[in-house]
Formats: structure tokens, C-alpha cells, sequence
């Protein structure tokens, strides 16, 4: 089974992010919520 890795927050670099939707604006990306800014931001998944 793979791993995942947990995106870093783009605006203050925390690693303490949570999904909030598997799927964005498009399905290669997922929306994520920073823990410690609360900024959202999405993240392109791996292959």
C-alpha cells in the first residue's frame, strides 16, 4: 500500500495541514487547510 505525504502549507511552511477535499478544481489537485495559519490552498497530488 503507498504512503502519502502530507503537503507543507505554501504560505508558512507548517506541516500540520488536514484535508478538506480529495478532489479541487480539478481532479490532480485535493483542497487542504494549514492547522496553524488556517489558510486553504490545494495541492497536486502524486502519480
Amino acid at each position: 500500500m503507498p504512503t502519502r505525504t502530507v503537503p507543507r502549507c505554501p504560505l508558512c511552511g507548517a506541516a500540520d495541514t488536514e484535508e478538506l477535499s480529495r478532489f479541487g478544481a480539478t481532479s490532480c489537485r485535493s483542497l487542504h487547510r494549514c492547522r496553524s495559519c488556517l489558510e486553504p490552498f490545494e495541492h497536486v497530488k502524486e502519480i
